[in-house]
Parts: C-alpha cells; sequence; structure tokens
C-alpha cells in the first residue's frame, strides 16, 4: 500500500472518529437537557426512562395529575454516524419529540391538524385518511391540513395547536380508541424557554379540559 494511500486512511479514520465524537456528545446534551425540561414542564409524580440505542434517544412514562399518564419518545438523528450525515439533505434533518397524552375524559372523535409538506418528507402517516374529511386551515400565516371524523369535532384542539411553537409543530393527533392526545414536534436547537413555556400550556389545557 502506497503512503498516500496510508494517508488518506489514516485522514478518514481521524475524520469518522471526529464526528462520531462530536456526535455523541451533542446528543447526549440534547437528552439531558429535553428530559430536564419535560419533568419542569409535566411535574410528574413519577418517571421511568428507557434508552434507546445508546445516544439515538428515549422514550419516557411520566405520572400527571390530572392525566393517566404521559408517554414522551424523544428521537435523535444519528449525528455520531458519518455515513448518515449526507442523507441529512434528503432527509428532515431535524429531531423528533413524540408527546402522547391520555387523558381521563374520552375524546369524542379522531381529528388531526398536520403541517402540510410538499416533499411528504415530515408528513405522518394517518391509515384511515380515505373515511376523514379534509380542509386547510390556516395557523398564522401558515398552510395545515385539518382532518376530522365528524363536523362536530371539539374546536378546542385548534387552540391546543396554537399553544405550539409553530416553527416546531408537525402534528397534533386525537385517537378515541385509547382517548389518546397525540403531539409530535420537528425540531433542531429549539429554544428551551419556548418549549418549556410551550409544554406547560399543553399540560395545563388537558388538565383543565380532559381531567
Amino acid at each position: 500500500m502506497s503512503s498516500r494511500l496510508i494517508g488518506l486512511f489514516i485522514a478518514i479514520s481521524l475524520i469518522i472518529s471526529l464526528v462520531y465524537y462530536i456526535g455523541y456528545k451533542k446528543n447526549i446534551k440534547i437528552m439531558k437537557k429535553m428530559a430536564e425540561i419535560l419533568e419542569q414542564a409535566l411535574s410528574p409524580k413519577d418517571k421511568l426512562y428507557t434508552y434507546l440505542g445508546g445516544v439515538l434517544g428515549f422514550s419516557a412514562e411520566y405520572q400527571v395529575e390530572g392525566i393517566k399518564k404521559v408517554m414522551a419518545n424523544l428521537r435523535l438523528i444519528p449525528r455520531q454516524s458519518f455515513l448518515y450525515l449526507p442523507f441529512m439533505f434528503i432527509t428532515s434533518g431535524k429531531d423528533n419529540l413524540q408527546l402522547l397524552f391520555y387523558t381521563k375524559k374520552p375524546l369524542k372523535c379522531e381529528f388531526h391538524i398536520v403541517r402540510k409538506s410538499p416533499l411528504n418528507i415530515t408528513k405522518p402517516k394517518i391509515y384511515n385518511k380515505d373515511k376523514l374529511t379534509k380542509e386547510t386551515y390556516d395557523i398564522d400565516g401558515e398552510k395545515f391540513e385539518i382532518l376530522y371524523e365528524h363536523k362536530n369535532f371539539d374546536k378546542r384542539f385548534k387552540e391546543l395547536a396554537k399553544k405550539i411553537p409553530l416553527k416546531y409543530f408537525n402534528h397534533l393527533a386525537i385517537t378515541t380508541d385509547n382517548n389518546i392526545i397525540y403531539i409530535q414536534l420537528l425540531f433542531y436547537n429549539i429554544k428551551e424557554n419556548v418549549l418549556l413555556t410551550s409544554l406547560k400550556e399543553i399540560r395545563s389545557f388537558i388538565q383543565k379540559n380532559y381531567s
């Protein structure tokens, strides 16, 4: 093997190691901060964390007053993977936080507010979409889709959507099978105070209306 190839191999190895270290540290930092924000916002009486793939996020279950339970799923992009970097330009390239609030009061009909995505990259899968009525909804100048089962859907969920940072909001869903209010955020470098305030308002809204 020529010295040029050896030098190239060493350089690539160093780059991979550097990317891994920086990405690993970044994801650890996000996971710690997100757990801290969730706990401050929800004020849980009890909590249980399950970490995913080392630094790819976590699943958490919180026991919160006035709510049966809250599930949180944090999915982070694999910043530590050198091979993933080119695909960040194809995919959304954003971290993903999913929140599931299991309400004490029954929810009456299925309902969705979804960010319109031209490339359908971040658009969630809605399995019975053909059975739902679809309308376009404007939130502060941005277009969203509303899908609902019955025309007399609970319009308070439109108010709830407005409590979520518009820049990061992707999907709000109401499912009646298990009485779940589902919220999905796609974010990168989200401001901590913005997320904390929004999560507190969401918790208060659900405790006030569905406990």
